[in-house]
């Protein structure tokens, strides 16, 4: 995947990756999309390309989604052009500008997409990494520190035999969380362009820092959850039913929104899944094991009144069956 690609070919990809990423295609759209990708072993190249940026982006950048049926427009374009330059520059020019996905892939401790994985840490303390979760763990005579690169965390900290105790830290790009005795999750979500730190708290309490207001500290007790960003904390609610099912390794829905029981689903699996917008409320309920995504979405199949329309191997499409 190291291989340039043509310059125009990935114009092309990138154009076609925000339609359908935008919205349901007609019928003669995708006979269009397919018959471009086959006419040239160049399109075909650079669509592959296409799909490894949209599934280490987690998805195509906000800018341009919420732009994508727009009249072309400087910052259209700006964006548009600086997804083709990802399709056209490959893994190791991403490598090279020390990336947020390179510093995923280059963390000492990683789950695969899917993957569940429990340790402890030389203090006793026990963590649950979630699918596609990178760390890296530091300790010193200062600090137990976990650094999470991307996906999500379940810290139960361990009383620390150092003298003085040395406080347990989860630092993200977007700040620090300081347990206080705790079970307690982190996941750095949001976008590459623009990430967020969300927070939940089962037992104990912890504390938040903003890694650009370092004197706004947040304490966030046990029952609650919030996010936050480089500068601030977000208001904080109770914590969501059953959010904690996947330290069981199963989604539990309750009517639940498809369009969020979908979301949960594709950070199991590689590729794309996008949900039809009309369908995105329909409540889903059930209990799910998310070892197996791929039955997961047959079931919905089978359960619902929606189609699962796949376009390539990697990119399934939700829709009204």
């Amino acid at each position: 995947m190291n291989a340039a690609i043509d310059p125009r070919a990935a114009r092309a990809a990138a154009q076609w990756l925000v339609r359908l990423h935008g919205g349901t295609l007609s019928p003669d759209e995708q006979q269009a999309f397919q018959a471009w990708r086959a006419s040239d072993p160049a399109h075909a190249a650079a669509w592959q390309r296409a799909e490894l940026v949209c599934g280490t982006l987690a998805s195509v950048p906000p800018a341009l989604r919420q732009t994508a049926d727009a009249a072309p427009s400087p910052q259209r374009r700006a964006v548009l052009y600086g997804l083709a330059g990802l399709i056209a520059a490959g893994p190791a020019l991403w490598l090279a500008s020390q990336s947020a996905p390179w510093q995923v892939w280059r963390a000492a401790i990683r789950t695969a997409r899917g993957e569940i994985r429990h340790m402890t840490l030389p203090d006793g303390t026990q963590l649950v990494l979630n699918t596609d979760t990178a760390i890296d763990v530091h300790f010193d005579d200062a600090a137990r520190l976990v650094v999470l690169h991307g996906g999500e965390l379940h810290v139960a900290t361990a009383h620390d035999g150092a003298v003085p105790a040395r406080p347990f830290l989860v630092r993200s790009s977007n700040g620090s969380v300081r347990a206080l005795g705790t079970h307690f999750s982190v996941r750095q979500g949001g976008s590459v362009l623009a990430p967020r730190t969300q927070v939940a708290v089962s037992e104990g309490a912890v504390e938040i820092r903003p890694a650009q207001a370092p004197d706004t500290v947040r304490r966030v007790n046990a029952g609650r959850q919030g996010s936050f960003d480089e500068r601030a904390v977000s208001s904080l609610s109770p914590l969501a039913p059953h959010a904690a099912g996947w330290l069981q390794g199963v989604l539990i829905a309750e009517r639940m929104p498809l369009g969020e029981v979908l979301a949960q689903v594709a950070r199991y699996r590689y590729g794309v899944l996008r949900c039809d917008p009309a369908l995105a409320a329909m409540p889903v309920d059930g209990i799910f094991q998310l070892n197996n995504p791929d039955n997961i979405l047959l079931l919905l199949q089978r359960s619902l009144p929606i189609r699962l329309v796949r376009r390539t191997r990697y990119w399934i499409s939700v829709e009204a069956a």
